[in-house]
């Protein structure tokens, strides 16, 4: 990703996926992948934004997010994972991210 670094959280969580993405060539595209990134974490609710934002942005560990936010480490340790899910969930829906047809059971993507 050329337009801006992504934090660990993101890369960890996406790596371990059967997913791929879309090329980025030249910097219309990567001005277009950032705004299309923007659109799909703005449809997320906003704790899961802030979440976003804390750990794979910001880089904060779950205990400082979880200050920072004023939930319990527990808290942000459950709902974090649903937020990268729902993320990806968006990102798929744009085009952003692909799922090979082997990863669904009766072969859809």
């Amino acid at each position: 990703m050329q337009a801006a670094r992504v934090g660990s959280g993101m890369i960890d969580s996406v790596g371990r996926g059967w997913v791929s993405s879309r090329p980025i060539r030249n910097f219309e595209e990567a001005v277009i992948f950032v705004h299309d990134m923007e659109k799909c974490i703005k449809a997320l609710p906003s704790l899961d934004r802030a979440m976003l934002e804390r750990i794979v942005l910001q880089e904060y560990t779950h205990p400082e997010a979880a200050q920072l936010l004023g939930m319990g480490e527990r808290t942000i340790a459950y709902k974090f994972p649903v937020a990268m899910d729902r993320l990806t969930a968006k990102l798929i829906e744009a085009g952003l991210l692909i799922l090979p047809k082997a990863a669904l059971p009766d072969g859809r993507v």
